[in-house]
């Protein structure tokens, strides 16, 4: 790759996942601008060291999450990120933002947990109910904080689904996927099962009765007690974050002796 290049060195993701994210951080480090135009496919190739091919199918993937919009005789025009909703967008803001950015996507899928439990509690059928158990018995199964993490997820989709609520299922999900392949990212929140299946259990335990009320309360306890086990996951995980100048943004603006372990 050209020293010269502003793209990141390509890591052991897909080759066209490679040049799009490459690009894609170069663009929301300010190197191309809003409406300015990426170097020419062929000096693009030259730089990533990839043939045209490989180049297209990272370049579409640009155009996929709207960073990049091809103009007949202009070529690869840059569109303004900020505007910019798709989860792939997002989860480069992550990357370049770091903590903070992080904070501010877990708060609002927080927000999501009075709403989630409460529904659920009010609108599951006995399909659910059956779904819900063999979830948390998913997770109590897991030997490992990765299956956990899964199973956690599958055992969220389960309780969404039974919500009825197909507006919020998306929303939920749009934030889920802003983390991208950045999962592993998060996998320590996971690392303390009891923990995890003891809070999994008491949401069951509200929906399964019906209990609307304590449905909300355990699903919104349960996502910004996980949120704070993410940030603090994060933190570990990208040694970077901990030599940033000033201190991250507080989760839901309270101090955590959790997130903030690791500074002196």
């Amino acid at each position: 790759m050209n020293q010269s290049s502003p793209f990141r060195p390509p890591d052991r993701q897909r080759l066209d996942e490679q040049i799009a994210a490459a690009i894609a951080d170069a663009i929301l480090d300010g190197a191309f601008p809003p409406g300015s135009t990426l170097p020419p496919e062929r000096e693009l190739a030259e730089q990533f060291g990839v043939n045209r091919t490989s180049l297209r199918q990272g370049l579409a993937r640009l155009q996929h999450m709207g960073l990049i919009e091809a103009r007949q005789g202009s070529g690869n025009v840059v569109r303004d990120p900020g505007g910019l909703t798709h989860p792939a967008v997002v989860e480069a803001l992550v990357r370049k933002l770091g903590p903070d950015f992080l904070v501010e996507l877990l708060e609002l899928r927080a927000a999501f947990g009075a709403f989630i439990g409460r529904l659920a509690a009010e609108r599951g059928t006995p399909d659910d109910a059956r779904a819900l158990r063999a979830a948390l018995a998913a997770v109590g199964a897991a030997e490992t904080s990765e299956a956990r993490q899964e199973a956690d997820l599958a055992f969220f989709s389960v309780l969404i689904h039974a919500t009825r609520n197909r507006a919020l299922g998306l929303l939920y999900r749009w934030v889920e996927q802003a983390f991208g392949g950045r999962e592993h990212e998060l996998t320590a929140a996971y690392d303390d099962a009891d923990t995890v299946v003891t809070e999994l259990r008491a949401i069951a335990d509200a929906v399964l009765a019906h209990d609307a009320s304590t449905a909300a309360a355990t699903v919104e306890s349960y996502l910004r007690a996980s949120a704070l086990r993410m940030v603090a996951s994060y933190k570990e995980t990208v040694p970077r974050l901990g030599t940033q100048s000033r201190r991250p943004k507080q989760l839901f603006g309270e101090p955590s002796r959790r997130v903030d372990r690791d500074e002196s």
